[in-house]
């Protein structure tokens, strides 16, 4: 798991992933939320860039992007989660 966040503090990124890329262990369900901040931008993988390969994204029906969660959708998810990133935006207070 990173985390990070951009130098003013508006901007967040969160990602989760198998370094090893694909494993005989899978996810039957998956959901990713987050708490006083809005996701500007989300995306899951099946496979993570090993031995030279890229990043190969899961479909964009198997999950679902809400406001403030990212999470497997029901029928349509094949089980093949091995990365998952979130960047968020943090709620901005005014004096």
């Amino acid at each position: 798991m990173s985390i990070g966040l951009s130098d003013d503090d508006q901007m967040f990124s969160c990602s989760v992933w198998r370094p090893q890329g694909k494993s005989y262990l899978f996810f039957t369900q998956f959901k990713a939320e987050i708490k006083g901040a809005k996701i500007e931008y989300a995306t899951a993988y099946s496979q993570t860039a090993v031995g030279g390969q890229r990043d190969v994204a899961l479909k964009e029906e198997e999950y679902i992007v809400s406001a403030s969660s990212v999470t497997h959708r029901e029928g349509k998810f094949h089980s093949e989660l091995s990365k998952l990133t979130v960047i968020g935006r943090t709620r901005h207070d005014e004096l």
